[in-house]
Parts: C-alpha cells; sequence; structure tokens
C-alpha cells in the first residue's frame, strides 16, 4: 500500500488528481456542457469536476489555442483549459488543483479563477490546496482542514 503524509499529520493513501472545484450551481452547467464531465457533490454545497483525459482533451480540441503557459507544478493547466476556466468562472469562484503524491513525498498545486480572470498566479508547495480551498469559501469543520472538511480524502484518483 502508498502512504502519504498529510499536512496536518497522519498518515493516509496516496493521492493523484486533476480537479475543478466550485460551488454546485456553477459546477452544474460544466458538467452539462460537456460529454466528459461528472459533478461529484462536496460538502458545504460545493462540487468536483476531474479533469480527466477525455475531458482535457475534448478542451484541447474545441478551445484549441497554442499553449504558451510555464506552470511546471501544473502540468494539465494549458492555454486552452485556462481559456475555458476563465469562461466557467463568469458565474462564480473555481478552483483548479492538481495533486501527486506517492510514496511520502509529492506535490500540490492550484489556481482560483473569478470573474473571468486567474486570479494571481498559480501557487504550489505544502498546503496550498488547503490555502485555496479557504479562500474559496470553504470552512474548517473541527479538527479537520478544508481538505478534510471537503472529504476530498474520498478522491484518491480519478477513476
Amino acid at each position: 500500500m502508498v502512504w502519504y503524509e498529510k499536512e496536518g499529520g497522519g498518515l493516509s493513501m496516496g493521492h493523484m488528481v486533476r480537479a475543478i472545484i466550485g460551488k454546485t450551481h456553477i459546477i452544474q452547467p460544466i458538467v452539462e456542457g460537456w460529454v466528459y464531465a461528472e459533478m461529484i457533490c462536496l460538502p458545504q454545497d460545493y462540487a468536483l469536476i476531474f479533469l480527466n483525459d477525455n475531458l482535457f482533451d475534448d478542451i484541447e480540441e474545441l478551445v484549441d489555442i497554442e499553449n504558451t503557459s510555464n506552470y511546471p507544478y501544473l502540468n494539465y493547466l494549458t492555454d486552452s483549459v485556462i481559456c475555458f476556466l476563465k469562461e466557467c468562472s463568469l458565474e462564480g469562484q473555481l478552483l483548479y488543483m492538481e495533486t501527486d503524491y506517492f510514496g511520502g513525498y509529492g506535490t500540490q498545486a492550484g489556481v482560483i479563477f473569478e470573474n473571468g480572470e486567474m486570479k494571481g498566479e498559480p501557487m504550489d508547495g505544502d498546503g496550498t490546496v488547503n490555502r485555496l480551498l479557504g479562500l474559496i469559501g470553504v470552512r474548517k469543520h473541527l479538527l479537520k482542514d478544508e481538505f478534510d472538511s471537503l472529504e476530498l480524502y474520498k478522491y484518491r484518483r480519478m477513476d
């Protein structure tokens, strides 16, 4: 079994996801417009869409913008995906995140989109996902961080 150390301490299984997180009423229209987008309901009226390979390929093909972005810690945040997320964020905040943990080591990174813009530069490093979740309004439950409060630990892989 593969383990990694959680931000708040303790051990957990590995984690490898690319996801878009936002309030359910913002995620729902995205799902309705894309064949490979599936909404997963989360606590606090949030929802998640995995940026799986099929959805990524569809976005790349349909948006079709030459990639000039260079975010080495966000492998799938291409110019086409950025354009897609900017458009989707016209209705409210969206968090795009990537995690990749295996054998005790890994990375996490993300960025917030709002009002058709990327809010600042993408962030990476320990605690990034929790910081960004807090910025989009996720509330921490007693003795839990934002990640655990949304029960994201249930979604370790995209398949």
